[in-house]
């Protein structure tokens, strides 16, 4: 007789299946596919894990060397190339002058660091193993950071391709009439900026394949990448290339700029909201201003609205799935529960709360009851489902999905039309459940809409997309699994938002010395505001 068996958190599939791996995994409503899609139309170039702009020129100048030194069409040999540079820089970083974070394999190289100024590193040993591998060096992805983190944005700006004859090797984009930054601009600007010695002897090492503390701490200052200097060429291609359109190597009938417009109003805010500023506040204000700025409807600011009307609404989902689960797991642990009893009684525990929160009198009162008491203040109660657990948890999230609705009802139509233009309401989008779903359910009982979210929207949305994750592969990111119409708990996942590159962003204008490092705009920064403002970039 066939069986399925938990051992190990392991599922043992019967007949000639593979064992059913369980991983944490990300966005298990998969709710979030549109706040991403959103902030990568908002800021094309960037993204959560470019931490420093100056990467953008060391790149195109490394890969300009490259042509020039090398020229070879072997993609290994490129690849050693860029992961030893990519690993001097790293090693280099504990001589930088102020902050040194967001250097990638940073961590891995200041633990071989000893500040002897007679050590010798090897190149070769910090960038791959004995046999190859790349497992337990400075960076694990083979083509280092460029490939994993960089390449991509490099390439949505226009500054690196690889080379079509060659398959595996990257090149820098030449320039081009003045049009765009191209990546020939950027490595010229950076190669100004070298002293021929330091030149010389980044190279020499990447030759030899090692290094002394000696060069490194001699290296340190020309190879900073966490500082642009200021007034120079690099400093104001790299800004240049910040304010071009959003994708530079596009035919586009109108051309977007929401990257350049995201800068404008975002230092903006920082020059009127400096005393309550965080990288989130700018959102938040787009957001409560519902896309307007100077009493007019902007593009980029309803952008930045509609991924922040997102954020909340996945939350929301997040926080709901998050309180039930931990009531499943407090309730019978590991044991399996009989799933519509399981669904009756915490829906008459979310009742309860609504009760003490005397929000309804009855379990019979109807969802428009409800809202009609309710003050929709969705910032407290997100903070609410941050400080609660289980079932209060899970409450609050439907006051923050219940909040949201009564605060855009009169929004929702212009949001979700916002998202069709632009292709951003994907599967699971929030305008699209209110308007289809939620409003034609108001006059039904708070419980049954409970219930039925409940068992719907959150458990069988989750096995809904837990097995389109999977996709016939062994990996699984369930959390729970059903059988029989019963389900057992597996894990959990905390509710949070996305990245939306405004952090980097800001580093970035800090690299430029645009920022200080109090998030108050430079005099060069003030400058650069005047000019977006009266529209001279």
């Amino acid at each position: 007789m066939a069986e399925k068996v938990i051992r190990n958190n392991q599922s043992l599939v019967p007949f000639f299946g593979e064992r059913l791996n369980f991983i944490r995994g990300l966005d298990p409503l998969g709710l979030q596919n549109s706040s991403d899609a959103t902030f990568a139309m908002l800021l094309p170039g960037l993204n959560n894990v470019t931490g420093r702009i100056r990467y953008y020129s060391f790149y195109c100048w490394l890969l300009d060397e490259y042509s020039k030194q090398s020229g070879s069409t072997n993609p290994n040999h490129q690849q050693q190339f860029i992961r030893r540079a990519e690993y001097v820089i790293a090693l280099a970083s504990s001589y930088f002058e102020g902050d040194a974070s967001s250097i990638p394999g940073s961590l891995y190289a200041s633990k071989q660091i000893t500040k002897e100024l007679n050590k010798v590193h090897s190149l070769q040993s910090g960038t791959y193993q004995p046999n190859g591998s790349t497992t337990d060096t400075y960076w694990k992805y083979p083509l280092g950071a460029f490939g994993q983190y960089y390449f991509g944005s490099l390439s949505d700006l226009g500054l690196v391709s690889r080379r079509e004859q060659d398959a595996g090797i990257y090149v820098r984009t030449g320039r081009r009439e003045n049009t765009f930054v191209s990546g020939e601009d950027l490595a010229t600007a950076f190669d100004v900026n070298l002293t021929a010695a330091s030149k010389t002897t980044f190279f020499e090492c990447l030759v030899n394949g090692e290094i002394t503390e000696v060069q490194l701490a001699a290296l340190a200052p020309d190879f900073n990448l966490t500082q642009v200097r200021h007034g120079s060429e690099e400093q104001h291609v790299l800004i240049k290339m910040l304010l071009q359109k959003d994708y530079p190597l596009r035919i586009e009938e109108v051309s977007k700029t929401h990257r350049r417009d995201t800068i404008k109003y975002l230092m903006q805010y920082i020059n009127e909201h400096n005393a309550e500023f965080s990288d989130r506040s700018f959102i938040y204000h787009s957001y409560a201003n519902k896309g307007i700025i100077n009493r007019e409807k902007e593009p980029t600011i309803m952008g930045w609205y509609y991924y922040q009307f997102n954020e909340y609404w996945h939350f929301a989902n997040t926080a709901i799935l998050n309180g039930t689960l931990a009531y499943l797991e407090n309730t019978v642990g590991p044991n399996w529960q009989a799933l519509k009893p399981f669904l009756d009684t915490l829906t008459e525990q979310i009742i309860g709360e609504l009760k003490s929160l005397q929000l309804i009198a009855s379990v019979k009162d109807s969802l428009a009851t409800l809202m009609s008491v309710l003050v929709p203040k969705e910032q407290e109660f997100l903070v609410a489902c941050n400080k609660s657990q289980s079932v209060s948890r899970a409450s609050y999230g439907f006051l923050l999905l219940f909040s949201q609705y009564l605060n855009q009802r009169d929004n929702l139509i212009e949001l979700k039309e916002y998202s069709e233009l632009n292709d951003l309401g994907k599967d699971g989008e929030g305008s699209h459940y209110y308007l289809s779903e939620f409003t034609a359910k108001t006059n039904v009982s708070v419980d049954q809409f409970i219930f039925e979210y409940l068992y719907k929207q959150i458990i069988y949305r989750h096995q809904y997309v837990a097995f389109r994750k999977m996709r016939g592969g062994i990996q699984s990111t369930q959390k729970f699994i059903i059988e029989d119409h019963h389900i057992r708990y597996l894990g959990n996942f905390e509710p949070g938002f996305t990245g939306p590159r405004i952090g980097n962003l800001i580093n970035y204008l800090k690299d430029l010395a645009m920022m200080d490092a109090d998030n108050t705009l430079t005099d060069s920064g003030i400058n650069l505001l005047i000019e977006l403002t009266n529209g001279n970039n």
